[in-house]
């Protein structure tokens, strides 16, 4: 997919996901920035990574820091053609009784806040050039729900409708909205929480970074409003 000269931004760009999405559609030719909130993780990134790949630190759960991310990245590109949004936290399986407010926020705000507001803040850019590509993570169990991730399930089902209810308001106007639902993801992080499970069914970050690619592409231009699951052998 040819993505050369396209301005892309991926919230949580130094993240196990995120990383790999980024340096795809570097690869593709867009230029990219990424926001990053944990400084570890911007110093631990792969040594595929890209050094022409711009990181700004930014807490997406955040309005202002989200507006001043944008601000920043049109400042010094003009315009902003992709965002793909791969900020996202999960809990421990736990009855809906032991679940604290605290927790239920932060779901919330990781996951669907986050979403909210770099989606609000793509659309007031990519309106007034009449066009871009918008791609957030969603996850299975938004779309299948499991007992004992009640915050979780609901937190990325509302990540999968805001998706879907977004399209339809810019419909006809040459931007596409879509979601990616991903079961379990095979990171490091993921293999050391869950060392017995059979790894070999989980979905590979390389195969959701091909999908968003292809959704971010001039050839997905009909493609809008959907979440596309990416279950894998899970």
């Amino acid at each position: 997919m040819n993505l050369r000269d396209k301005i892309a931004l991926v919230t949580g760009g130094t993240g196990a996901l995120g990383s790999v999405i980024a340096q795809r559609l570097h690869n593709e030719g867009a230029q990219v920035w990424v926001s990053y909130i944990v400084e570890k993780e911007l110093q631990a990134l792969p040594d595929g990574y890209s050094k022409s790949i711009h990181a700004l630190k930014a807490d997406v759960t955040d309005d202002k820091e989200v507006g001043q991310l944008y601000h920043a990245i049109v400042a010094s590109a003009s315009r902003i053609d992709i965002v793909v949004n791969t900020v996202g936290a999960f809990l421990p399986t736990k009855p809906l009784q032991d679940i604290s407010v605290t927790e239920w926020d932060f779901m919330m705000n990781i996951n669907l806040k986050s979403a909210f507001l770099s989606t609000r803040e793509a659309l007031k850019r990519m309106l007034q050039q009449s066009y871009g590509r918008i791609v957030n993570i969603s996850a299975m169990v938004g779309l299948e729900p499991t007992q004992g991730k009640i915050p979780y399930a609901i937190s990325k089902a509302g990540v999968s409708l805001l998706s879907s209810l977004a399209a339809r308001e810019v419909k006809k106007k040459g931007i596409t909205i879509n979601a990616v639902a991903p079961s379990i993801i095979l990171t490091e992080a993921n293999r050391v929480s869950m060392p017995d499970a059979d790894h070999d069914t989980w979905v590979k970050p390389e195969d959701i970074a091909s999908l968003v690619v292809y959704l971010c592409s001039e050839e997905a231009g009909s493609l809008s409003g959907t979440t596309i699951k990416a279950y894998g052998g899970v």
